[in-house]
């Protein structure tokens, strides 16, 4: 019996390295420019470090996870296609 793996396993471990990578890459810019912006000057009375690495990375990088999203992970059907609908494998 030869065992033949379901394509969707291959889109989810692509998926799974593609959400692995780009967290990476997220905190290790948040940890670069926390590091490099230092405690002065203050912007929105908060330090610049907070102020950029808090609130404007997050948001940018949410910005780039969304075409991320739409152009390298494929939407894909969660049910069997082989079965009918309403037919339950026993």
């Amino acid at each position: 019996m030869k065992f033949i793996e379901d394509p969707r396993i291959k889109v989810s471990r692509k998926s799974f390295i593609i959400a692995w990578v780009f967290y990476l890459i997220y905190v290790g810019v948040i940890m670069f420019l926390s590091y490099k912006l230092g405690i002065k000057p203050f912007v929105w009375g908060l330090p610049r470090w907070v102020a950029i690495g808090n609130i404007l990375i997050p948001f940018a990088f949410v910005v780039i996870l969304i075409f991320v999203v739409e152009k390298f992970i494929p939407d894909i059907p969660l049910t069997d296609d082989n079965k009918e609908n309403g037919e339950i494998e026993r």
